[in-house]
């Protein structure tokens, strides 16, 4: 499992409540961003942390393999970026869900700032979100620290109460043990 900032800007409601993560391809001037192209490197079960007005409102997990397609929301309103409204982009489908208090990072850099990596950080030194970088890679250390932050690994504590336990199963163990099933009954033995 790995860890990603995604920056959010304006998309940050549609994407939040549409259940997804977008980028185009490429800057308007055709030129290559790394951080779109991130966006194909995520898989299954990875977990972003959704950065928008200068906060982290909301943990998402990747849900399926990131596919080609427009912007779901291009006729609802702006794009994260200036482009035309048919760009294909990346497509990443994401289960959000809304952090009970938002965590400012920009108050926690005596204990963020040696964990953001040398290269590629989502922060500065002051804990403003790093302009153009639509999705960045998280060290672990620091998405643990971010989550700890946020409310520790009890759902109850970090979520809104809209949240249901079976979207989070994969990403916080179960309070109690599973019983494995029954062995498969063979043909000489009755049911």
């Amino acid at each position: 499992m790995r860890y990603w900032w995604a920056n959010q800007k304006s998309a940050y409601d549609a994407e939040v409540a549409g259940g997804y993560l977008w980028s185009r391809k490429r800057r308007a001037n055709g030129s290559r961003n790394p951080f779109y192209e991130s966006l194909r490197l995520t898989r299954p079960g990875d977990i972003l942390f959704g950065y928008h007005r200068a906060a982290i409102r909301a943990v998402g997990f990747v849900l399926e393999p990131v596919a080609e397609a427009p912007c779901p929301d291009a006729a609802a309103g702006p794009l994260p970026e200036p482009a035309p409204d048919e760009a294909p982009g990346w497509l990443l489908h994401v289960a959000w869900l809304e952090l009970q208090r938002p965590l400012v990072p920009a108050r926690y850099m005596s204990i963020l700032g040696p964990l953001l990596p040398s290269f590629n950080a989502p922060l500065t030194e002051t804990g403003r979100g790093i302009q153009g970088g639509r999705l960045m890679e998280v060290p672990p250390r620091l998405a643990r620290a971010l989550l700890q932050l946020a409310g520790g690994r009890d759902p109850a504590l970090l979520l809104r109460p809209s949240w249901e336990a079976h979207q989070l199963r994969f990403a916080f163990p179960e309070t109690a043990p599973v019983a494995p099933p029954p062995p498969p009954s063979t043909p000489d033995e009755e049911p």
